[in-house]
């Protein structure tokens, strides 16, 4: 191929010479020869020099296969030997026409064309051998019928003809060197290409082919559905913790194939970094085709994955976004689909979410929550309600839990479950944290020494390598005795970083604080994290007490939990509490510990100093006004 890409650019100038010397030596011999002898040969090589020069031209311009480029230099081999052939029959004819003049002429002639064809035919060794091969016979004429000067000079030609044909073979390793060495940087630009834009572990796209393939589909979505998914694991970190990272990086293959063969050949899947991978969709014209493919996606990768060492099952959020609601601007389309994402991981782990109207009014409400939270006067504006934690079965009240209230001046009240994620995600979690717990521990310094107080800890709060030394110092400035505080964690902020959790929650421990397990039965692997931290107690979620009377599934869930914490020497609480009815049936059920509206909602702390202050009976709770808010 490289071969006839160097002859293609210069065969017609090649050609263009040589036609002019033809034609200089035919109007030479017009008085000398007849006209078959002249202009028929003139118009033969007309014919051909043109035909060929327009064909290497047109190749110059083509791209060609090996095998085009091979059947190109055969012809090409046959072309010129024929040629030349004929050329030096030609020449000798006319050695026989004319005078002495008109034969050094022909002799000029022969001698300049085939080394200047020799010398143009370099490239393709093959060719300038083929061209070669009518020297010996015309130096050998010249040697046998001329005078001495022709004789010596068809022996200066024949030895300065050896010297070029060994340049042919010198010249020909040299140009075969040059196009290796370009076809191995063409390779090894290729391959620093190719690894430039692919995930090593998964080979797929990575994060910077992923934009510019974005960028582009963008470009060319003229009247085209065009979507984007992010894709974020849930439960990946404890497979690397538990089975360590080669496990993890084969769990990371077995994804990224699922997804590669569930988008199909014309969507784009990528590996962004750590556990999040992206998808550029095409061709899903409604809405729910998109939300259809994200169950899809989230069913492909909740399949269990087989190890070397056991079966894992992670899950997975996706948040997805197309054009209609994002325009054109992809990075637009990024922020949407990622606040899809968040609101996925936040409201409905392991689903996946559609960017919509109502999802952009709640991002917006929440950009004004954060700008007023980095505004916010925390010791001020913050403050702690508690509600009550009874004992059903003794009929009192054993402990409140404190629960984070904010009223912005701009924005007024606003739910913990509205800045509480905000304020994790700008980093200022841990300084609501210790504000909110020096409050709630104020209020728990005037009850009585039996009643306790729980508090929340986020996933900020326990990775914080010092929160620990810093609760002990915020615990003994307040006199509360840490026997009577319980920190509550979620399954979701073990998962984020395992190690540092524990860490914590050890320290904790050994301050003498109980530690709760809230929301459990709602994560990936529950029991794992109940036997390697220091539980104490074992919170029952909401979502099975609101069906606890009509459906037997909940009845059994929560009857297994109690089961296990008895076996575990645990304690349980049900929270969520609404009715008499659910009261009644968790009774039945063996639950002691409950919390809810039903008992009464959360109050501030002065309204629990005056109940605490005429009693600790539920039957007080049941009665106050305050329950039927």
């Amino acid at each position: 191929m490289a071969q006839i890409h160097a002859l293609a650019k210069q065969a017609p100038l090649f050609y263009g010479v040589l036609w002019i010397n033809v034609a200089i030596l035919v109007y030479d011999h017009l008085d000398h020869c007849p006209p078959w002898l002249t202009y028929l040969p003139l118009l033969l090589f007309t014919i051909g020099c043109t035909t060929r020069g327009l064909h290497y031209h047109r190749l110059s311009r083509c791209a060609l296969t090996g095998e085009v480029a091979y059947r190109q230099l055969q012809t090409l081999n046959r072309a010129v030997f024929a040629m030349f052939m004929a050329m030096t029959g030609w020449s000798i004819v006319l050695t026989h026409y004319g005078n002495a003049g008109t034969q050094m002429h022909v002799m000029f002639f022969m001698t300049f064309t085939m080394l200047a064809s020799i010398f143009g035919l370099m490239h393709v060794r093959s060719a300038a051998l083929c061209c070669a091969t009518a020297i010996p016979v015309w130096g050998l004429y010249f040697l046998s019928i001329g005078n001495t000067t022709q004789q010596l000079i068809a022996g200066s030609f024949l030895v300065f003809s050896s010297a070029a044909t060994y340049l042919i073979y010198v010249y020909h390793e040299v140009f075969f060197s040059l196009v290796k060495q370009h076809a191995e940087l063409h390779r090894l630009g290729s391959e620093n290409l190719r690894l430039a834009n692919s995930d090593l572990l998964t080979n797929l796209p990575n994060r910077r082919s992923f934009f510019t393939h974005l960028d582009s589909a963008l470009a060319e979505s003229e009247g085209r559905a065009l979507h984007v998914a992010l894709i974020d694991l849930d439960g990946f970190k404890p497979v690397n913790d538990t089975y360590g990272h080669p496990a993890g990086d084969a769990v990371l293959c077995e994804i990224g194939r699922r997804l590669g063969s569930l988008a199909g050949p014309h969507c784009l899947v990528s590996r962004l970094g750590g556990d999040e991978f992206g998808i550029v969709l095409t061709g899903l014209d409604a809405e729910d085709g998109v939300a259809e493919f994200g169950r899809a996606v989230c069913a492909a990768v909740a399949r269990p994955i087989v190890l070397a060492h056991g079966v894992v099952q992670v899950g997975c959020c996706v948040g997805l976004a197309g054009l209609g609601e994002s325009g054109r601007n992809w990075a637009r389309l990024i922020e949407h689909a990622d606040y899809a994402l968040y609101h996925a991981k936040a409201q409905f782990r392991g689903s996946a979410v559609v960017f919509s109207r109502e999802l952009e009014r709640r991002r917006d409400w929440r950009d004004r929550v954060q700008q007023a939270l980095h505004q916010a006067d925390f010791e001020r504006e913050m403050r702690v309600v508690l509600q009550p934690l009874v004992d059903a079965e003794a009929g009192r009240i054993v402990g409140f839990e404190a629960l984070a209230r904010w009223t912005s001046p701009s924005l007024g009240g606003v739910g913990p479950g509205d800045f509480i994620p905000v304020a994790e995600g700008i980093g200022i979690v841990c300084r609501m944290t210790e504000i909110l717990l020096v409050k709630a521990l104020a209020a728990a310094a005037h009850w009585p020494p039996g009643i306790g107080l729980s508090f929340n800890l986020s996933s900020q709060d326990i990775a914080h390598p010092q929160i620990a030394a810093r609760i002990a110092v915020l615990i003994r400035a307040s006199g509360v005795s840490p026997a009577r505080i319980t920190f509550e964690v979620t399954e979701t902020s073990l998962i984020q970083d395992f190690v540092k959790a524990k860490q914590t929650l050890d320290a904790l421990k050994a301050l003498g604080c109980t530690i709760a397990l809230d929301d459990f039965g709602t994560g990936f692997s529950s029991l794992s994290y109940v036997h390697r931290l220091p539980i104490d107690r074992l919170k029952i979620d909401r979502s099975f007490i609101s069906e606890v009377t009509e459906n037997d599934t909940c009845r059994d869930v929560v009857r297994t939990v109690i089961n296990l914490c008895r076996t575990l020497k645990l304690g349980c609480v049900v929270e969520g509490v609404e009715t008499a009815e659910q009261v009644s049936v968790l009774t039945n059920l063996g639950c002691e510990m409950m919390q809810g509206f039903y008992f009464h909602p959360p109050m501030e702390a002065e309204a629990v100093d005056a109940l605490l202050a005429r009693t600790d009976r539920i039957d007080a709770l049941l009665a106050a006004p305050a329950r039927a808010a």
